[in-house]
Protein backbone atom coordinates (compact mmCIF):
# COMPACT_ATOMS: atom_id res chain seq x y z
CA UNK A 1 0.00 0.00 0.00
CA UNK A 2 2.99 2.31 0.47
CA UNK A 3 4.59 1.67 -2.92
CA UNK A 4 5.09 4.72 -5.12
CA UNK A 5 3.75 4.14 -8.59
CA UNK A 6 5.87 6.88 -10.14
CA UNK A 7 9.06 5.48 -8.68
CA UNK A 8 8.28 1.97 -9.92
CA UNK A 9 7.48 3.28 -13.39
CA UNK A 10 10.74 5.24 -13.54
CA UNK A 11 12.80 2.26 -12.32
CA UNK A 12 11.06 -0.13 -14.70
CA UNK A 13 11.58 2.16 -17.68
CA UNK A 14 15.23 2.72 -16.76
CA UNK A 15 15.72 -1.01 -16.35
CA UNK A 16 14.22 -1.87 -19.73
CA UNK A 17 16.11 0.84 -21.61
CA UNK A 18 19.39 0.07 -19.85
CA UNK A 19 19.00 -3.65 -20.44
CA UNK A 20 18.66 -3.11 -24.19
CA UNK A 21 21.39 -0.45 -24.41
CA UNK A 22 24.35 -2.85 -24.90
CA UNK A 23 22.49 -4.61 -27.72
CA UNK A 24 21.84 -1.29 -29.45
CA UNK A 25 25.44 -0.19 -28.84
CA UNK A 26 26.68 -3.46 -30.32
CA UNK A 27 24.58 -2.94 -33.43
CA UNK A 28 25.89 0.61 -33.83
CA UNK A 29 29.50 -0.47 -33.27
CA UNK A 30 29.13 -3.13 -35.96
CA UNK A 31 28.50 -0.38 -38.51
CA UNK A 32 31.92 1.15 -37.85
CA UNK A 33 34.06 -1.86 -36.98
CA UNK A 34 35.27 -4.91 -38.84
CA UNK A 35 33.71 -7.58 -36.67
CA UNK A 36 33.11 -11.28 -37.19
CA UNK A 37 29.90 -12.02 -35.28
CA UNK A 38 30.81 -15.70 -34.86
CA UNK A 39 34.51 -15.47 -34.02
CA UNK A 40 34.96 -12.03 -32.43
CA UNK A 41 33.79 -11.25 -28.91
CA UNK A 42 31.91 -8.26 -27.57
CA UNK A 43 35.17 -7.10 -25.99
CA UNK A 44 36.67 -6.81 -29.46
CA UNK A 45 34.11 -4.09 -30.18
CA UNK A 46 35.43 -2.21 -27.15
CA UNK A 47 38.81 -1.71 -28.76
CA UNK A 48 39.84 0.96 -31.20
CA UNK A 49 38.47 4.40 -32.05
CA UNK A 50 34.85 3.24 -31.76
CA UNK A 51 35.23 2.06 -28.16
CA UNK A 52 33.12 4.96 -26.88
CA UNK A 53 30.03 3.38 -28.41
CA UNK A 54 30.40 0.20 -26.37
CA UNK A 55 31.47 2.14 -23.28
CA UNK A 56 28.23 4.12 -23.47
CA UNK A 57 26.31 0.87 -23.74
CA UNK A 58 28.06 -0.45 -20.64
CA UNK A 59 27.27 2.69 -18.63
CA UNK A 60 23.62 2.67 -19.69
CA UNK A 61 23.38 -1.02 -18.80
CA UNK A 62 24.78 -0.25 -15.34
CA UNK A 63 22.18 2.50 -14.88
CA UNK A 64 19.48 0.05 -15.89
CA UNK A 65 20.67 -2.52 -13.38
CA UNK A 66 20.67 0.10 -10.63
CA UNK A 67 17.14 1.09 -11.62
CA UNK A 68 16.04 -2.52 -11.40
CA UNK A 69 17.68 -2.91 -7.98
CA UNK A 70 15.99 0.22 -6.60
CA UNK A 71 12.61 -0.70 -8.03
CA UNK A 72 12.79 -4.29 -6.85
CA UNK A 73 13.82 -3.11 -3.39
CA UNK A 74 10.86 -0.73 -3.24
CA UNK A 75 8.43 -3.41 -4.37
CA UNK A 76 9.97 -6.18 -2.29
CA UNK A 77 8.31 -9.41 -3.42
CA UNK A 78 10.19 -11.98 -1.39
CA UNK A 79 12.21 -12.65 1.70
CA UNK A 80 15.96 -13.13 2.09
CA UNK A 81 16.38 -14.64 -1.39
CA UNK A 82 14.83 -11.59 -3.04
CA UNK A 83 17.11 -9.34 -0.97
CA UNK A 84 20.18 -11.28 -2.09
CA UNK A 85 18.99 -10.91 -5.67
CA UNK A 86 19.01 -7.14 -5.18
CA UNK A 87 22.67 -7.31 -4.18
CA UNK A 88 23.37 -9.33 -7.33
CA UNK A 89 21.84 -6.54 -9.42
CA UNK A 90 23.90 -3.92 -7.60
CA UNK A 91 27.10 -5.95 -7.97
CA UNK A 92 26.42 -6.43 -11.67
CA UNK A 93 26.00 -2.68 -12.07
CA UNK A 94 29.43 -2.18 -10.50
CA UNK A 95 31.13 -4.82 -12.67
CA UNK A 96 29.54 -3.50 -15.86
CA UNK A 97 30.66 0.03 -14.98
CA UNK A 98 34.22 -1.16 -14.47
CA UNK A 99 34.12 -2.90 -17.84
CA UNK A 100 33.22 0.41 -19.41
CA UNK A 101 35.83 2.39 -17.48
CA UNK A 102 38.63 -0.01 -18.41
CA UNK A 103 38.99 1.16 -22.00
CA UNK A 104 42.22 -0.73 -22.66
CA UNK A 105 40.81 -4.25 -22.49
CA UNK A 106 44.18 -5.79 -23.33
CA UNK A 107 46.03 -4.26 -20.37
CA UNK A 108 47.05 -6.44 -17.43
CA UNK A 109 47.72 -5.70 -13.79
CA UNK A 110 50.86 -7.75 -13.36
CA UNK A 111 52.51 -7.89 -16.72
CA UNK A 112 51.80 -9.23 -20.16
CA UNK A 113 51.71 -12.87 -19.04
CA UNK A 114 48.93 -12.23 -16.54
CA UNK A 115 45.21 -12.55 -17.12
CA UNK A 116 43.84 -9.27 -18.44
CA UNK A 117 41.82 -6.97 -16.21
CA UNK A 118 38.86 -7.32 -18.55
CA UNK A 119 38.93 -11.11 -18.31
CA UNK A 120 39.11 -10.99 -14.52
CA UNK A 121 36.05 -8.79 -14.43
CA UNK A 122 34.06 -11.01 -16.78
CA UNK A 123 34.58 -13.99 -14.47
CA UNK A 124 32.56 -12.11 -11.83
CA UNK A 125 29.60 -11.91 -14.18
CA UNK A 126 29.15 -15.69 -14.25
CA UNK A 127 27.89 -16.39 -10.72
CA UNK A 128 25.94 -13.14 -10.52
CA UNK A 129 23.87 -13.75 -13.65
CA UNK A 130 23.26 -17.29 -12.40
CA UNK A 131 22.35 -16.48 -8.80
CA UNK A 132 20.39 -13.27 -9.42
CA UNK A 133 17.45 -14.69 -11.38
CA UNK A 134 17.33 -17.90 -9.33
CA UNK A 135 17.15 -15.95 -6.08
CA UNK A 136 14.37 -13.70 -7.38
CA UNK A 137 12.39 -16.37 -9.23
CA UNK A 138 10.12 -17.38 -6.35
CA UNK A 139 9.34 -13.81 -5.40
CA UNK A 140 8.55 -12.97 -9.03
CA UNK A 141 6.06 -15.86 -9.06
CA UNK A 142 3.95 -13.81 -6.65
CA UNK A 143 3.20 -11.54 -9.61
CA UNK A 144 2.95 -14.21 -12.31
CA UNK A 145 4.23 -17.75 -12.65
CA UNK A 146 5.58 -16.89 -16.10
CA UNK A 147 8.17 -14.59 -14.53
CA UNK A 148 9.50 -17.46 -12.44
CA UNK A 149 9.89 -19.68 -15.49
CA UNK A 150 11.64 -16.95 -17.47
CA UNK A 151 14.05 -16.21 -14.60
CA UNK A 152 14.99 -19.88 -14.26
CA UNK A 153 15.36 -20.23 -18.03
CA UNK A 154 17.61 -17.17 -18.08
CA UNK A 155 19.89 -18.64 -15.41
CA UNK A 156 20.06 -21.99 -17.19
CA UNK A 157 20.77 -20.63 -20.66
CA UNK A 158 23.30 -18.15 -19.31
CA UNK A 159 25.20 -20.89 -17.49
CA UNK A 160 25.27 -23.26 -20.46
CA UNK A 161 26.43 -20.72 -23.02
CA UNK A 162 28.76 -18.81 -20.67
CA UNK A 163 30.60 -22.05 -19.86
CA UNK A 164 30.61 -23.00 -23.54
CA UNK A 165 32.06 -19.57 -24.36
CA UNK A 166 34.95 -20.08 -21.97
CA UNK A 167 35.68 -23.56 -23.32
CA UNK A 168 35.02 -23.00 -27.03
CA UNK A 169 37.79 -22.41 -29.59
CA UNK A 170 38.34 -18.87 -30.77
CA UNK A 171 36.48 -19.49 -34.01
CA UNK A 172 33.12 -19.86 -32.25
CA UNK A 173 33.40 -18.11 -28.89
CA UNK A 174 32.02 -14.79 -30.13
CA UNK A 175 28.65 -16.28 -31.09
CA UNK A 176 28.36 -18.23 -27.84
CA UNK A 177 29.12 -15.12 -25.81
CA UNK A 178 26.40 -13.15 -27.61
CA UNK A 179 23.85 -15.90 -26.99
CA UNK A 180 24.80 -15.96 -23.29
CA UNK A 181 24.38 -12.18 -23.00
CA UNK A 182 21.04 -12.34 -24.80
CA UNK A 183 19.88 -15.00 -22.33
CA UNK A 184 20.26 -12.52 -19.46
CA UNK A 185 17.49 -10.44 -21.03
CA UNK A 186 15.05 -13.16 -19.97
CA UNK A 187 15.66 -11.96 -16.41
CA UNK A 188 16.23 -8.22 -16.66
CA UNK A 189 13.58 -7.32 -19.24
CA UNK A 190 10.73 -9.18 -17.50
CA UNK A 191 11.82 -7.65 -14.19
CA UNK A 192 11.64 -4.18 -15.72
CA UNK A 193 8.25 -4.96 -17.25
CA UNK A 194 7.05 -6.25 -13.88
CA UNK A 195 8.00 -2.95 -12.25
CA UNK A 196 6.22 -1.01 -15.00
CA UNK A 197 3.02 -2.99 -14.54
CA UNK A 198 3.18 -2.76 -10.76
CA UNK A 199 3.90 0.97 -10.92
CA UNK A 200 0.98 1.54 -13.25
CA UNK A 201 -1.31 -0.31 -10.87
CA UNK A 202 -0.12 1.84 -7.95
CA UNK A 203 -0.80 5.18 -9.63
CA UNK A 204 -3.71 7.11 -8.12
CA UNK A 205 -6.81 6.98 -10.27
CA UNK A 206 -9.28 9.85 -10.34
CA UNK A 207 -12.58 9.15 -8.66
CA UNK A 208 -15.42 8.65 -11.14
CA UNK A 209 -17.69 11.60 -11.55
CA UNK A 210 -21.16 11.21 -10.17
CA UNK A 211 -24.08 12.91 -11.78
CA UNK A 212 -26.24 15.28 -9.77
CA UNK A 213 -29.95 14.88 -9.17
Amino acid sequence: MHERGGLLLACGALGCVGTLAPIVAMALALTTAEHDIIADTISDLGRGPHHEIMDTGFYMAACGLIGLAIGAAHAHLGRWAWSLGLFCLAALALIVTLLGIWDAFHDTLDGEKSMTVHTRLTFALGPLYLAGPLLMAQGAANMNGLYRRLFILSAGLWTVFAVAFKLAPDGYDGLLEKIAVTATLLWTLPLGWMLLRRGQARLPHPAPETGGD
